[in-house]
């Protein structure tokens, strides 16, 4: 993300709570700044004055592998809460746009196939986003802070999450859960980056966009292909009262939804093009940079 900001000319101060992170940010061409959006007392005072647009990228810290219990889950949705409330409040101090992130939730049957249109449904893990859903409602009808929103698919790429499914199937446990014959949006984590900055050049104020390939994909055919890169047997199929059971309904009810959507509208108004128009150049890039041990800047 930063690389792409920096390289089109833009000057970008990037916050964050690791200490170790502001030398890796500096040596980009960026300004680090130390500091917590859910403490902005703490690092407003080192703000340039001039800012003309905030990127929010913070998102909560969901641990794969690990049980969905409610409490986590209240501390996950209160934690996004303030992400939300904090960066817009200082977006409305500034009078400057906003780019907020947020997920794909759309509850989509047969052929059907979800755009901007559709009423947001969140279900089990993604209920940690309703009450922002309301929040970017609220502003989009005011106009106050000016937000400019990109629901993502899934994000796939050399790090994140996806380490974790990669050292799962390097494992021979990269299983397919239940059935997996429903589709969830997928994006690459580059693509996903190129969409906030044609996000901030395009500036379409009050505008949502979905931010997803072009290819509809089963989980059991993203799995099977993924495990066919690695050179891995065919994965096999976990029940999902075993998924339920280990890591909890919540997060079965994320990776067994159905979602078919659109980006059409983020390519026509955006201008926004993904660079890995399916999950198969995608992946088939991201497995040669991980088998590779290339590195990737978190």
């Amino acid at each position: 993300m930063l690389p792409i900001l920096l390289e089109k000319g833009h000057e970008v101060y990037a916050l964050t709570r690791s200490a170790s992170k502001i030398d890796k940010i500096n040596k980009l061409g960026a300004k680090g700044i130390l500091g917590d959006i859910r403490m902005p007392e703490s690092f407003k005072v080192n703000l340039p004055t001039d800012i003309n647009i905030i990127v929010l990228l913070a998102m909560p810290s969901v641990q794969p592998g690990k049980r969905m219990t409610p409490k986590r889950k209240a501390a996950l949705r209160s934690e996004t809460n303030d992400f939300f409330l904090n960066s817009m409040e200082l977006a409305t101090q500034f009078n400057i746009p906003i780019i907020l992130p947020s997920g794909t939730s759309f509850n989509t049957t047969d052929d059907e196939v979800a755009n901007e249109t559709w009423p947001i449904q969140r279900v089990g893990l993604t209920e940690i986003g309703a009450d922002t859903d309301e929040m970017v409602n609220n502003a989009i009808k005011s106009g106050q802070p000016k937000v400019v929103q990109l629901l993502y698919g899934k994000i796939y790429g050399n790090g994140g999450i996806f380490r974790f499914m990669y050292r799962m199937m390097e494992k021979g446990r990269g299983n397919i859960i239940g059935k997996g014959d429903n589709c969830i949006p997928n994006i690459h984590a580059s693509d996903a980056a190129s969409a906030i900055v044609q996000a901030i050049e395009k500036l379409p104020i009050g505008e949502k966009f979905i931010i997803a390939d072009d290819c509809a994909v089963t989980q059991h055919d993203f799995t099977c292909y993924m495990a066919e890169l690695m050179g891995k047997k065919k994965p096999g199929h976990l029940p999902l009262f075993i998924i339920k059971g280990i890591l909890g309904k919540d997060f079965m009810s994320v990776v067994t939804m159905n979602c078919k959507v659109s980006n059409e509208k983020a390519k026509r108004l955006l201008d926004w093009h993904p660079n890995y128009p399916t999950y198969k150049e995608g992946l088939a890039a991201t497995i040669k940079e991980m088998s590779e041990k290339q590195n990737y800047f978190e």
